[in-house]
């Protein structure tokens, strides 16, 4: 009986180091710089991309199908453009890093450390966060009182869960089943947010992306639309950044185009040339004729209760 319970204890360690190990491969599915390769027959569909906290599928593609957004960088010339806009009904907008502070967007995403982000975009329920799922257990910074708040990411409202991988593949960047960032260091380096993001639009259904605050630019003077410093190395760093993200972009250009994914620049300044320009207020109203140019305001409810199908296919009611 002795040698039993000796035995036991000592296969348990061994027992649990294997289901860590499987724990690990399913969290990083194939491996941890790699995505899914798009084969040539297109039965073979991906797993799914997005996750609740506890690795559950939770399957969001489409949910916008063949609608346009907003995406919100950081840029200080985000700042000049006319914020009451954007939050007209009918416009969908999406949010990076600690753009929420000047403008609160309907969907959001990050990829570093939450500890960098504002508490209150994780405090809101009215914010879709979309996160890598190694994020969930991480600790909420509260800025304010300069201290780690008990709160994890996993306890925070309406958070999904995605995988990345860091080795980009411009032919199978809209396909994989986990979301590229950019590249390791062992690959080239250059990681940006700015890549997951137009990923996970993509697979909500986004066919038409507006980039504002998208400056491509950084200077001991223009940083951010928000109050952040940065250090020489950090300015150099990124600016090195904006030049890889132009050349990947200009990559996947042809691939996009080819879903009929189009995306668009509405800073005409910005050092982003891989895709065309087009000013704020054109993308505006594109953006609301897909919502039918509806005046919410004097929208007639009148009639819409007492008035048959019937009736109303006859015209009658008007």
């Amino acid at each position: 009986m002795h040698s039993m319970t000796r035995e036991r204890i000592t296969e348990a360690p061994i027992a649990g180091s294997k289901d860590l190990s499987d724990e690990r491969i399913a969290r990083w599915g194939r491996s941890q710089h790699e995505g899914f390769r798009k084969f040539k027959h297109r039965f073979l569909q991906p797993a799914p991309m997005l996750f609740t906290q506890d690795h559950h599928p939770l399957w969001l593609g489409d949910m916008y199908r063949g609608r346009s957004a907003f995406l919100i960088a950081g840029g200080p010339s985000f700042a000049t453009l006319d914020h009451q806009l954007l939050r007209q009904p009918g416009v969908l907008t999406m949010g990076l890093n600690n753009s929420p502070k000047t403008f609160r967007p309907d969907l959001w995403v990050s990829v570093d450390a939450p500890d960098h982000f504002l508490r209150s975009i994780w405090l809101d329920p009215t914010i879709t966060k979309f996160v890598p799922i190694c994020h969930a257990a991480k600790p909420i910074f509260n800025s304010d009182t300069w201290e780690f708040m008990e709160l994890r990411v996993g306890d925070c409202p309406n958070v999904v869960y995605f995988k990345r991988n860091e080795h980009f593949k411009a032919k199978q960047f809209l396909w994989e089943d986990c979301v590229n960032w950019g590249n390791h260091k062992d690959h080239g380096g250059g990681r940006s947010v700015m890549l997951a993001a137009i990923r996970i639009l993509f697979i909500l259904g986004i066919r038409r992306v507006y980039l504002l605050g998208v400056d491509f630019t950084m200077s001991e003077t223009t940083k951010y639309h928000f109050e952040q410093d940065r250090k020489k190395g950090s300015i150099n760093g990124n600016n090195a950044t904006y030049r890889q993200l132009n050349a990947r972009f200009k990559e996947l250009r042809p691939y996009f185009e080819k879903e009929d994914f189009l995306v668009f620049n509405c800073n005409p300044d910005s050092n982003l040339k891989s895709f065309d320009f087009l000013p704020f207020e054109d993308a505006m109203h594109n953006v609301l004729s897909e919502f039918d140019l509806v005046d919410v305001r004097n929208e007639r409810t009148q009639g819409l209760y007492d008035t048959p199908t019937k009736e109303k296919r006859q015209g009658k009611g008007k």
